[in-house]
């Protein structure tokens, strides 16, 4: 793959151009080593959907405010802290020390972050169970805790990668990483930071998600693509898009109620398309999701 600094090499300097065979030979390497894949274990039609969370790929996640999307990710956090990958996670709007109760939330399977004191034998519980994970270094917590500017972010993502080995980052949310500007310039901010944070995973062995929000709707729900806020630019360049929603009433008729189950829905994947449109359903159990099934 061509980066800026081959645009110097004279074998490429005039129409950094290259013929097939070479670029074959390349094409097959990747073929028989492939980026590397994170599979989440335990939602196994998940991972068989999506192949795992690929290293230089860019997700979007979107759903509703309230839906659940930072209890997703804290439980997606969770797993790969279980599985012992290394990642890092900037939840600007809800802050570290939150995102942290949230994961041991989902250990636990009992919802402490409610704001009310816990006692003390729960915090030795939690160091006894899960000490070794929470005591580790798999998970970097950003400390942001206000607007970020782009190019700050693409060097912590820098960092995560280089100093930490970091392999996915979650970015919680789309809002916090744009430059304030007016609302005529907003979609362009927005495009710029996508671009800027797909040309990143092209060249860095790394999967980062992004949380972003959705236009309202008459149902409430993020039916597609579309129904994200902002450009549709952004979201065509992203190599992944998964929508967080509650159930439809026709689900809710049919055993899956709302307060107990959620809907992840792939509305876009440039690998493994014939699994676009599927609804993987997640169950949840005081702030734990467990997979249910695969409509």
């Amino acid at each position: 793959m061509l980066t800026q600094n081959d645009s110097m090499n004279p074998k490429y300097r005039v129409g950094l151009m290259r013929p097939i065979r070479d670029v074959a030979t390349l094409a097959h390497e990747e073929l028989l080593t492939p980026y590397p894949s994170f599979k989440i274990n335990l939602w196994p039609n998940f991972s068989k959907a999506t192949g795992g969370f690929r290293t230089r790929e860019f997700s979007i996640l979107c759903g509703a405010t309230g839906v659940g999307k930072t209890c997703f990710l804290a439980n997606l956090s969770m797993q790969l802290l279980m599985q012992g990958v290394k990642h890092f996670v900037a939840s600007v709007e809800t802050g570290d020390t939150d995102f942290v109760k949230r994961i041991e939330s989902a250990f636990l399977e009992e919802d402490i972050n409610t704001g009310d004191a816990v006692s003390i034998e729960k915090i030795v519980e939690l160091k006894q169970r899960w000490g070794g994970i929470l005591g580790g270094e798999n998970l970097m917590l950003s400390l942001f805790s206000n607007r970020v500017s782009l190019e700050l972010l693409l060097s912590e993502l820098k960092i995560a990668h280089e100093r930490y080995g970091c392999k996915i980052a979650m970015l919680d949310n789309m809002n916090f990483f744009m430059d304030v500007t007016a609302a005529k310039d907003s979609l362009v901010e927005m495009d710029r930071t996508i671009h800027e944070l797909i040309m990143f995973c092209k060249y860095v062995d790394m999967h980062v998600i992004m949380v972003m929000h959705p236009r309202k709707t008459e149902s409430g729900r993020v039916e597609n693509e579309y129904d994200i806020k902002g450009s549709a630019t952004a979201v065509q360049e992203a190599h992944n898009v998964f929508l967080f929603n509650r159930p439809t009433e026709f689900d809710q008729g049919n055993g899956y109620d709302a307060g107990n189950f959620r809907e992840l829905k792939i509305a876009k994947m440039r690998r493994r398309g014939g699994y676009v449109g599927k609804r993987i359903m997640l169950k949840n159990f005081n702030t734990c999701y467990t997979e249910h099934d695969i409509l």
